[in-house]
This record gives C-alpha cells, structure tokens and sequence, in this order.
C-alpha cells in the first residue's frame, strides 16, 4: 500500500468534510497532494511519513482523532 486510505485521510483531515478542504488542510501541513478523479485527496505514505515524522511502521488508524503532533 502506497498511498494513504481514504479512512486514514478521514481521520487526519477530522472536521473537514468537502474534499477540496482536506486537500488545502493537507497541503498546509506541508504534503504533496494529488486529487483522484472524484477530487478526492491522495497522498504518498512514505511522504506522509517523511514530512510529519511518524516513526517506521507506526500509522494512523481509521479511528484516530486526528494528525501526531507529538514525538514518539
């Protein structure tokens, strides 16, 4: 898996519902963001990764209440 899934977009993105505003949130965060034919955002996980500082291997689930700020 390459890029992140719509449900882990969902959760980063909590609060915004139309799409065009998850892809604004996303770019502010500093993320190269591609729009699939439905508009929809999509994002590199390993970008995703790089620019927010996720450690390997640790993701954002579905559930998640939003981005990791913290160090981990």
């Amino acid at each position: 898996m390459t890029d992140l899934t719509d449900a882990e977009i969902d959760a980063i993105c909590a609060g915004y519902v139309q799409s065009a505003a998850k892809v604004r949130y996303l770019r502010a965060l500093g993320l190269t963001v591609r729009q699939k034919p439905n508009g929809r955002p999509l994002v590199n996980r390993n970008h995703y990764d790089a620019v927010l500082g996720c450690a390997q291997g640790q993701r954002i689930h579905a559930n998640a209440t939003g981005p990791v700020w913290g160090v981990h």
